[in-house]
């Protein structure tokens, strides 16, 4: 019943009626090359009034977010765009609300809130892994790509946060850039040493699953060194650290001499 009555109301919008009942443009057609943005923004139109209903039934925008990509996750973008429209200030509530209510539409949620509000690429990070953390392979670099500057306290965030989602976060931060590849990790482990147990092994699977491709990252032995007494602080043990003389990263020597330096 509920989604017959948003076909209802998606039609009038096709068709050029507006929900104040006075006639609207008419959609050219879809040969014209104006088609497709006249019908985006007749849809964006129509959710915004929507949105604006349900609000002044005193429905929450998070739930009738979440009715909305219930019934229609393929207008995701256009869903987000009105809610933000209407309701930035629960920009946090309107994300979570979305992916709530289909998974799938993360990309696109993460996507549209980043064009929405760059300045908050943090809290939309952590807001996106969050709810559905499944999907932190395609919400880290979409958001180190929309914001390269913020790259390291982006990989920072989520390790501090999901420490056991490690190897696929090095795994994201190495694709993007390598040059700084574990300053965000030594950091992590400055904070949080309690973590270092999972993003090390994170850090070891990742790298051992490059093969023999891994010396063309751009890592000098002096990062690899500094990682290794972090780790040394955080209480790991030397065993846990072998292969780093078994990758080449660290001499046998140098491992020994950073475990023996009291």
């Amino acid at each position: 019943m509920r989604r017959n009555y948003y076909n209802y109301i998606l039609a009038l919008s096709i068709m050029g009626i507006s929900l104040t009942g006075f006639p609207s443009l008419s959609i050219a057609e879809p040969n014209s090359e104006q088609s497709s943005t006249i019908k985006e923004a007749k849809l964006l139109k129509t959710y915004s009034s929507i949105i604006e209903n349900h609000l002044r039934k005193n429905l929450s925008i998070m739930r009738t977010v979440r009715i909305l990509i219930n019934n229609y996750p393929e207008h995701a973008a256009y869903i987000v765009s009105a809610a933000f429209d209407t309701e930035p200030n629960r920009k946090k509530a309107i994300i979570k609300a979305a992916i709530q209510a289909e998974p799938a539409v993360t990309y696109i949620v993460v996507e549209t809130a980043l064009e929405y509000f760059p300045e908050n690429v943090e809290m939309i990070v952590q807001t996106a892994i969050e709810t559905e953390p499944a999907y932190i392979d395609d919400i880290l670099p979409l958001a180190m790509k929309h914001s390269p500057e913020k790259a390291d306290s982006l990989i920072t965030l989520t390790l501090q946060n999901y420490p056991s989602y490690s190897e696929s976060i090095i795994r994201t931060a190495h694709e993007s850039s390598s040059e700084n590849l574990l300053s965000s990790v030594i950091g992590t482990l400055r904070l949080l040493p309690e973590s270092a147990d999972y993003v090390l092994e994170g850090i070891k699977n990742f790298f051992n699953s490059l093969g023999n491709n891994d010396d063309k990252t751009s890592i000098s032995k002096e990062q690899w060194r500094l990682l290794a007494l972090e780790a040394k602080s955080s209480g790991l043990e030397q065993e846990k650290l072998q292969w780093l003389v078994e990758k080449g990263h660290l001499d046998k020597g140098e491992l020994t001499a950073i475990y023996n330096n009291k």
